[in-house]
């Protein structure tokens, strides 16, 4: 309701700007409309962000501007109705509409649907890596509020490449509230039964789940909740080691499970799992983890060309939290775009930024593939 009554605000305003105009309207007069139209949304979202601490509202606000009220008018403009407009306004109007009414659509529509199995090959120090390959399947930020065929997909995608652990870096559902929880919780746990591997499914708490709502909804399923504890694994020729986290990054009881999983001796192979990819600038110069999984971040929703994601909520580099594989702090950090998009007052929005489940392979010391 809050979003429609902006946008009808909104575009009022644009309408009295534009019957304002003395004679058919120009592009001069065309560009400066647009400018106090979005300056007046900018004012809008500030108040919004500031005064109710809404930011995902305020950003919700903008998007509804630039993708239906602004294409709407550069319509008519277009079609020179009801206002007159010369024609080098016109054909400005209609290409504005054209083009954000594609990148409404894309954003909006296509691609957060259009889910990919992005695939990384990690590399690990030659007395760690052992004969045998470990593969690794990541299912991040599923961060749903109902089950549609776009999380059986995710499940379906990332089971049909049979990985040898399963991770899922938290933020796993995201209901308005209690009943919703309540609704949700038979399929999702339906769901997430489903995820299996021979080394197990491990999962971190997300910054919108809690820890009683969690285990609840991890009951029953095979997934195993870490919290600030490592687990022992056996695999092949080669031990284990994997711990997870609390999702933030000054967590007392986190941080020292980090300072031992970095100081210890062996040989074994060592993980991370967490939620914020924050945790990666706590680890030491020539740290011993041997990969860090994380999620959070979205890839950042929106990634424009030669600028990278818009908003990562994240200390990391925003190329590392707009995903993908880099080496940060001594280990390599993988960051995972996520499944899901953010939810509550926030819009449905991918752009240059489809969803993922992620299979990330450690490679052998000589390359060899996996075998008994």
């Amino acid at each position: 309701m809050t979003v429609a009554l902006a946008l009808l605000l909104d575009a009022a305003l644009v309408a009295a700007l534009l019957a304002r105009s003395r004679g058919p309207i120009d592009v001069t007069r065309l560009l400066l409309v647009l400018a106090w139209g979005l300056l007046f949304v900018l004012a809008q979202g500030a108040l919004v962000a500031l005064g109710w601490r809404r930011f995902f509202l305020s950003v919700h606000l903008m998007h509804g501007f630039l993708f239906l009220v602004a294409p709407a008018f550069g319509l008519l403009v277009a079609l020179g109705r009801p206002w007159r407009a010369r024609h080098g306004a016109r054909a400005l109007a209609a290409t504005g509409a054209l083009i954000l009414t594609a990148v409404g659509i894309d954003s909006s529509i296509i691609e957060p649907s259009r889910l990919v199995t992005e695939r990384a090959m990690v590399p690990v120090a030659p007395g760690r890596a052992g004969r045998a390959e470990l593969r690794i399947g990541v299912l991040a930020d599923l961060q749903c509020d109902r089950i549609t065929e776009h999380e059986r997909r995710a499940v379906a995608q990332l089971m049909a490449e049979r990985p040898d652990l399963i991770l899922l870096p938290g933020d796993v559902a995201q209901p308005e509230g209690e009943a919703e929880f309540r609704a949700l919780l038979p399929e999702l746990r339906a769901l997430l039964a489903d995820l299996s591997a021979p080394l197990g499914v491990y999962c971190v708490l997300g910054d919108i789940d809690t820890a009683d709502g969690l285990t609840e909804l991890l009951e029953g399923t095979g997934v195993r909740l870490l919290r600030n504890e490592s687990v022992e694994l056996a695999w092949r020729d080669r031990r284990i080691t994997l711990a997870g986290v609390a999702r933030l990054p000054d967590d007392p009881e986190g941080r020292a499970l980090l300072g031992r999983l970095s100081a210890a001796s062996g040989d074994d192979l060592r993980l991370l799992l967490v939620h914020k990819p924050d945790w990666a600038l706590q680890l030491p110069p020539g740290g011993r983890i041997d990969l860090v999984v994380a999620g959070h971040t979205h890839g950042g929703q929106v990634r424009l060309p030669f600028v990278g994601p818009l908003l990562t909520l994240s200390q990391v580099p925003r190329e590392m939290a707009g995903g993908g594989l880099f080496l940060l702090g001594g280990s390599p950090l993988y960051v995972s775009r996520g499944v899901g998009c953010e939810r509550g007052d926030a819009p449905r929005i991918r752009f240059n930024c489809p969803p993922e489940v992620s299979l990330l392979t450690l490679r052998t010391a000589d390359g060899a593939t996996a075998g008994p």
